[in-house]
């Protein structure tokens, strides 16, 4: 049978001290929880914040960047301990059967003919339109001399086949043209044709193509099986049988149609996020809605998609809509689509699987057209993607990304030269994340130092904790060795009640500092994803939780085990007397009969009844004998008593003054990581500048009044110039001349062509606008400067303006430096000088002025200042590129600037948006600032804990003075008296401590203005303020006990 435990016993005989210490624990506890999850979330938070600043490369083959093979340089990096993973995209085509494409033109039109040679022509037939319909108009259209150039067509559509519904709908009336020019042979077919019949029809658009009149309509009709087979005559209600074998390629051909009016262009990706032109510095791709797809997606096989705005647009598509899909692998495909030749005769064998996907993310491009769905590599089935000829692809569908930015400097250095030796470029993106971790490191470390901080007060709060559970016990302990009980079992009893309470203690405060500082934490953090799709989380694992109690509960059973080991090593007699002096003191107060300290005179009819308290006979005499010749108590004999009692215990003494020093420096410190992280992201705010552009959308579809490709006009640019968060504006436009000659000839310079121009609007620009820039040479007397000026309509008129020609032009009409031409416009004449030549193309940011440099025939374009196209074109000139630069000052105000501008763009239906090229801020400097508020929110409770725990120690030190308070009273102090003396000893002790605080932080913060003075004595001042009242608490309590109940130990 197992002996009881005579400290717990004890321990619940002492509800009330026992349930001090247990809060204790649970105070102590509760602060360094909190602490700990909020150093854990920001660490991680910041590192998951530092992810998008990765280190994303590329790599070109330098003879041939888009088609050149990169495959053995894809091999020698994969072997860099730094590379993470690759991303080579693959095309997939996929078919929605519920949703179509955006009318995308697509097809062997006009534009393609003229455009590209034979082998890159697309032979997919998306502009096709197969129906049968009533032939409600028939009208040839004849020249003044009576030549016939064809008919128009109307068509009432009753039933449709296949065609997109921008072009045709059942029910809708449409024209259509016959050109005889284009097929001679055809006209008696056309002329048999009746008003009033049905006919089974195809149709098409036929993009730029010859028309009857002036009113561009592209709409055609062509032979159903491309020979001469124009149509086929049905009767009323007749209608046409697909499934008659003569008729299967006519099917066919409908059925692709159907197909490939359905089928979106899919690339396959193992992180779409890294992507060089979705990077927001590429200016190429942004988001709308949602996420990118990230590497995450890939290896989770998750089933999701991003898609384009227009697809959305097109079918009111919102996140998290599902779409399906059917899968199938072609083998010769145009993005995705069935094109004439092998996939055209095959398609239906082929192996196809269905599968829902999930939109996560729509995006938009800067020049309105994008097309492309991406999807994670991994959700595709093995054997589903589809091969494209070589002619087709526009840029290279490879990059990789690093392990960490950390290691870009070493991977550079060992595989630059190795790369380029076997005729491979290697390119690393920049990205601006050495800025970012020059301001989050030293925020990191300074939490660590906070942790630190708050680690050592929680030892020292421990060892105190266990100090007064030892002076409380200690008798019980002496009892037992005296008893014969061997020390390590006395030891095992000790220890158990303090673990124990301690236990409970760590439990009580942990799970709830564990819970508000996760709830804190929630509604701090935001959830706004990063372009690499993390979110900022406010989770943890609860094992972070049960680690942190059982590193505590060790700690405690460690200091437990020491308590019980100090007290196994004294004499019992020494452990019952509970005298803590030295050996030393007590001979010399027995030699010479004087006491240690001073004691209050009290006269024997005083002591006899104190307060109605009844005191023994025996102790009275032995207290009025004793008394005898001792001076009389005053205020300084009490001083000296107190700072004699606080040496008479240096452990306890040392421990309350640490404590207060503690919690006031951790205060002082937690406050100056505030301030320090708070100057870190006001540094990352003010240096951040940030851009802006307005574009159009999918859906502009207005009428442009001038010859260039812009879509911006001057009130819009205006409108937003208006704004006080506009710092300065870049601007660029565009137009056509449809003629121009030398001076003093009448011969057109190449009267077949028109001629392309492109303005910027001040030299900077000019020289960032081209991708060559060295080669831009002027004719003497002219520099970028004069170039560039501001040039008003009068200076134009009275001499010519000037302008930079391309070399190739030059070359190719005979034109020279210094050469005068007269150009003509859109409704005006002048003369222009030609000052200035260049080569090469322009790096401009507008992606429809990029694909004219590489269409336009043998021409790039000519340049002039931007002030020139003004006013030349006046009201009627569009801009290309209207970018804006917003005041850094700003940047915390930029949600205020973006919905103004949505108010004022409301008025362009949609079809203009000022896109705010703010991710990076957005991002990462307001979320890591939401990080740093976490300090913000959790420092209140800091400094409430440790009021809380000083007011809770002086109290509990104060229950253990009964002793001192009960020997006080029965030598005649009155209770006023030893109040005084009781608090007044942790209070000092305190005070001592806090001022000890505040001289190192004063020195170390204040002084540098990194800590407010304010701030600091208000904490200061809570902990002073919690330390009184527990003080004073505890001493009213211990003198409300006789001085008989406070000697009485209950075993």
């Amino acid at each position: 049978m197992s002996k009881p435990n005579v400290f717990l016993k004890s321990t619940f005989r002492q509800p009330i001290r026992s349930f001090l210490l247990l809060v204790l624990f649970g105070l102590i506890t509760f602060g360094f929880i909190t602490k700990a999850v909020q150093f854990v979330l920001i660490q991680r938070e910041t590192g998951v914040l530092g992810s998008y600043y990765r280190s994303i490369g590329t790599l070109e083959n330098i003879e041939d960047p888009v088609l050149g093979d990169i495959s053995v340089g894809v091999d020698l990096i994969s072997t860099s301990p730094y590379f993470a993973y690759g991303d080579r995209r693959e095309i997939v085509s996929g078919v929605m059967s519920q949703f179509y494409v955006p009318n995308n033109r697509i097809s062997n039109n006009a534009w393609f003919i003229t455009t590209y040679p034979e082998e890159q022509w697309p032979n997919v037939h998306m502009t096709d339109m197969w129906f049968i319909g009533e032939l409600t108009l028939k009208e040839e259209a004849v020249t003044e001399s009576g030549k016939s150039l064809g008919y128009y067509l109307d068509f009432h559509i009753d039933t449709l086949f296949a065609g997109h519904p921008d072009y045709i709908t059942e029910g809708r009336t449409i024209k259509y043209e016959f050109i005889s020019e284009d097929y001679p042979d055809s006209i008696p077919f056309i002329d048999e044709m009746v008003v009033g019949q049905r006919y089974f029809i195809r149709g098409w658009e036929n993009v730029l193509g010859k028309t009857l009149n002036i009113t561009d309509n592209w709409f055609k009709i062509k032979p159903l099986d491309d020979k001469q087979l124009w149509y086929i005559q049905l009767g009323d209600g007749e209608s046409i049988d697909l499934s008659d074998p003569a008729l299967a390629s006519i099917k066919n051909q409908i059925d692709i149609l159907n197909e490939n009016l359905h089928t979106q262009w899919i690339y396959t990706t193992a992180d779409m996020s890294a992507m060089p032109q979705l990077q927001e510095s590429a200016r190429v791709f942004y988001l709308l809605e949602g996420r990118w797809l990230n590497h995450q997606d890939h290896l989770d096989v998750n089933r999701v998609i991003v898609i384009p705005e227009g697809l959305a647009r097109l079918n009111d598509l919102q996140l998290d809509d599902e779409m399906e899909f059917t899968f199938r692998s072609l083998t010769d495909t145009y993005y995705g689509r069935i094109r004439d030749g092998v996939d055209a005769e095959n398609w239906r064998s082929y192996p196809t699987y269905q599968d829902i996907l999930t939109i996560v993310g729509i995006y938009a491009s800067t020049s309105g057209n994008a097309g492309i769905a991406y999807i994670p590599a991994n959700s595709l089935r093995p054997g589903f993607t589809s091969t494209m000829q070589d002619q087709f692809k526009y840029e290279n569908n490879y990059n990789f990304v690093l392990n960490s930015s950390d290691y870009q400097s070493e991977f550079v250095d060992a595989f630059k030269e190795p790369l380029q030796e076997i005729g491979i470029r290697l390119t690393m993106l920049e990205n601006n994340g050495e800025a970012y971790w020059a301001s989050v490191t030293p925020i990191r470390r300074s939490l660590s130092s906070d942790l630190l901080v708050f680690g050592v007060l929680m030892v020292v709060a421990f060892m105190l904790a266990v100090f007064l559970y030892q002076m409380q016990h200690k008798r019980e302990y002496a009892i037992l060795r005296a008893l014969g009980i061997p020390s390590r079992q006395a030891n095992h009893q000790f220890v158990l009640p303090l673990l124990l309470l301690g236990g409970i203690g760590i439990i009580a405060g942990g799970i709830p500092s564990w819970t508000y500082a996760l709830d804190k934490a929630a509604e701090t953090l935001s959830t706004l994803a990063t372009p690499s799709g993390v979110t900022p989380s406010a989770e943890l694992s609860i094992l972070t939780l049960v680690g942190l109690c059982a590193g505590a509960t060790l700690l405690l059973a460690l200091f437990s085990w020491l308590g019980a080991v100090s007290l196994a090593g004294k004499p019992v007699f020494e452990l019952l007397q509970g005298n803590v002096a030295k050996q030393s003191d007590r001979q010399k107060q027995t030699k010479t009969g004087e006491p240690t300290q001073p004691l209050p005179e009290i006269h024997a009819d005083e002591v006899s009844e104190r307060d109605g308290e009844a005191i023994p006979q025996t102790i009275l005499t032995a207290a009025t004998l004793d008394m005898e010749g001792k001076q009389k108590y005053t205020p300084s004999s009490l001083g000296q008593y107190v700072l004699h009692h606080m040496l008479r215990s240096p452990l306890k003494s040392l421990l309350t003054l640490v404590i207060a020093l503690g919690f006031v420096l951790a205060a002082g410190w937690i406050r100056q990581t505030m301030e320090n992280s708070r100057l870190e992201v006001d540094h990352l705010y003010d240096s951040s500048e940030v851009e802006a552009n307005l574009l159009k959308t999918s859906s502009t579809t207005r009428e442009i009044t001038n010859m260039g490709d812009g879509v911006i006009y001057r009130k819009t640019i205006d409108d937003v110039l208006a704004s006080d968060f506009v710092k300065r504006s870049m601007l660029e436009a565009d137009t056509t001349w449809f003629r121009m000659k030398k001076e003093g000839s009448s011969r057109e310079i190449d009267p077949e062509n028109h001629f392309r121009v492109y303005a910027f609007d001040n030299p900077e620009t000019f020289y960032a606008g081209l991708e060559n820039p060295d080669s831009l040479k002027f004719v003497a007397g002219w520099d970028m400067d004069r170039f560039a000026k501001t040039w008003t309509q009068e200076e134009i008129q009275s001499e010519a303006f000037p302008a930079i020609f391309p070399i190739t032009l030059l070359e190719q009409f005979d034109l020279n430096l210094g050469e005068m031409v007269e150009i003509t416009g859109l409704g005006y004449s002048y003369n222009c000088l030609i000052v200035g030549k260049y080569t090469g193309g322009l790096e401009t940011t507008n992606a429809i002025i990029k694909a004219n440099l590489l269409n336009t025939k043998g021409g790039a374009y000519i340049l002039t200042p931007l002030s020139v196209l003004e006013s030349l074109e006046g009201s009627r000139l569009t801009y290309t590129v209207a970018q804006f630069v917003l005041d850094p000052a700003r940047n915390r105000e930029l949600s205020q600037f973006k919905a103004e501008m949505e108010e004022v763009l409301s008025l362009y239906d949609g079809e203009i948006r000022l896109v705010v090229w703010d991710e990076e801020l957005r991002i990462v400097v307001a979320q890591l600032e939401k990080n740093i508020s976490l300090l913000e929110v959790l420092y209140p409770v800091v400094i409430g804990v440790s009021v809380l725990v000083g007011a809770g120690l002086c109290f509990l030190m104060l229950l253990l003075a009964t002793k001192e308070a009960a020997i006080l009273r029965i030598l005649g102090t009155t209770r006023r008296s030893v109040r005084l003396v009781l608090f007044s000893e942790p209070v000092i002790l305190s005070m001592i401590g806090v001022i000890i605080s505040l001289v190192i932080t004063s020195l170390l913060w204040t002084t540098t203005g990194k800590v407010s003075i304010g701030s600091l004595l208000t904490s200061t001042g809570l902990y002073l303020l919690g330390a009184l009242i527990g003080s004073i608490s505890g001493a009213i309590m211990v003198t409300n006990k006789k001085p008989l109940e406070l000697l009485q130990v209950k075993e």
